[in-house]
């Protein structure tokens, strides 16, 4: 790769400015009205084109500071210029666009006018995942599953991260009607944003329409140019809302429950009791433990805040307690209503391992709440071993290094099954990833999950953006190694957009999709 090369990559990349003029759908003035430092006759051009519009522009209202913002401190923004001047001394902006601002107290820039009636129009559909410990492939995986629109843009925040659609045609605000357009605006992010609670932890109490993390070159992990339809979105948020209607009903007049009361059980008695439980024990430790019991409470139709308030004394009662983030993690991941019910294999391990042996597992089949024929109960060993084996490269891998390595032999003694069973999981599984380096003896097998990937794959592009700001001579070889990584990656993993989205986010050499000039 030669230096032509650096530089042709370099002015491919999109700037942050761009991006925003792109998510505001051209609602600000291109240019300062005064102090421009633009050439005055395309400042001539553009205002005698704008003085023929006769659509007005907005504002946006930014703030230096996280700190500023609780204060109410910050700039009414008019033009795309001052964006592209100011980003970098900035951290949050309002994506939605203001009709107007001013200010409460002009030198103590404490700003007015960023309320929901003043809205000019809406152009996207934000919301906040206050936490890092999340599965960002399940975000895109969830956006599949309900058949929303692919995500515009991702930002990484210091706590969390933040996620936005971009509207194909903006809501337009106004009086008439009572802002029906804003209410409906309203409705579509809370629908959306329910939807994808059940994928990823998403802040349902964060304002729709109020001030995000502004994009930078640090904090860009995802762009994507194309804009979500606004019309197949209401569309969806209608059928929405009468399936969760139709669920409601269900469990309004499912009052006739068979089910066994597993929390009264003997073994699960003793499971709680036990406070010496560890980690690092194969399908008999802390987390296997806290799941198992979390099974039984949702099994037994306990409400999620029942278990939540028991199981929470028992971790806190451990010697080694899970995180707060783990716990609930672990929690939801029960009550998801992806799990067939306890195992008694499960349960009679952990029993010998952490009880003093006086209480058993009552019941003959293999899983406690379910009677299955033959087959299917083989199936859901499977399904079981491919848990055990995601959770243990959730536990020991990491985005920089997302492969377990080493013959199958190996590999199938560290989750304590046969090789013929492991290899069945592997051919039966979609989440998980393989793939043989060499041949016979010296064949090394790389394994690794789709969502670890995935972080991976954010990762090594975080990475290869922050190579965009180093040296021109550090920068080539760099680049080089990192795209043979990720190339790597690509080669193993589909991800839930088309494989040439892929090649063009994370191997392109740039950090972010090119878009048209909108200017």
């Amino acid at each position: 790769m030669g230096e032509h090369e650096v530089k042709r990559m370099t002015k491919s990349v999109v700037s942050p400015a761009e991006i925003m003029q792109f998510m505001t759908h051209n609602s600000l003035l291109l240019y300062k009205k005064k102090g421009s430092r633009a050439p005055l006759d395309r400042i001539t051009v553009y205002q005698n084109t704008e003085n023929k519009n006769p659509y007005r522009k907005g504002a946006v209202f930014v703030s230096p500071t996280k700190d500023d913002l609780v204060e109410g401190k910050g700039y009414v923004v008019t033009s795309y210029e001052t964006l592209g001047e100011k980003y970098q001394q900035l951290s949050h902006w309002t994506p939605n666009t203001y009709r107007g601002g001013t200010y409460y107290d002009f030198k103590k820039r404490i700003i007015k006018g960023h309320k929901r009636e003043n809205l000019k129009q809406i152009n996207v559909i934000g919301f906040d995942i206050d936490t890092k410990e999340v599965d960002l492939y399940g975000l895109y995986l969830g956006c599949e599953e309900l058949k929303l629109p692919r995500p515009n843009l991702l930002l990484e925040t210091p706590r969390g991260y933040q996620c936005f659609f971009v509207l194909e045609t903006p809501f337009y605000v106004h009086s008439q009607n009572d802002y029906k357009s804003l209410r409906v605006a309203e409705r579509l992010s809370d629908n959306i944003r329910k939807a994808l609670c059940k994928y990823v932890p998403i802040d349902l109490n964060c304002v729709p329409f109020g001030f995000y993390r502004i994009p930078k070159e640090d904090n860009i992990l995802d762009f994507y140019e194309e804009t979500a339809n606004t019309n197949l979105l209401l569309s969806w948020s209608k059928t929405f809302e009468e399936q969760e209607k139709r669920k409601f009903l269900r469990v309004v007049y499912n009052n006739k429950s068979s089910s066994m009361d597993l929390c009264s059980s003997d073994w699960y008695k003793a499971l709680i009791q036990a406070t010496y439980i560890e980690k690092g024990h194969n399908s008999a430790s802390r987390n296997n433990a806290l799941m198992t019991l979390a099974l039984a409470n949702y099994a037994s139709e306990r409400s999620f805040e029942e278990a939540y308030d028991e199981l929470d004394q028992f971790n806190s009662f451990l010697d080694y307690p899970l995180s707060k983030s783990e716990f609930e993690k672990t929690l939801k991941s029960a009550y998801s209503g992806k799990y067939k019910g306890v195992k008694r294999s499960y349960v009679e391990g952990l029993l010998e391992l952490w009880s003093d042996g006086s209480a058993r597992f009552q019941g003959r089949e293999g899983w406690y709440k379910f009677k299955k024929e033959r087959e299917v109960r083989e199936r859901s060993h499977y399904d079981e071993w491919e848990e055990d084996i995601i959770r243990y490269i959730e536990e020991h891998k990491s985005p920089e290094m997302p492969f377990l390595e080493g013959s199958l032999v190996m590999l199938a003694e560290t989750f304590g099954m046969a090789v013929s069973s492991l290899k069945e999981v592997i051919n039966r599984s979609s989440r998980l990833i393989k793939k043989t380096v060499g041949r016979g003896r010296a064949a090394v097998t790389k394994l690794s999950s789709r969502s670890m990937l995935f972080k991976g794959l954010l990762h090594m592009r975080k990475k290869q953006t922050n190579l965009y700001q180093s040296t021109a001579g550090t920068l080539v070889d760099s680049v080089s190694t990192i795209r043979r990584e990720i190339q790597l990656v690509i080669n193993m993993i589909d991800t839930p957009f088309s494989s040439q989205d892929a090649i063009d986010i994370f191997i392109d050499s740039r950090p972010f999709s090119p878009i048209k000039n909108t200017s």
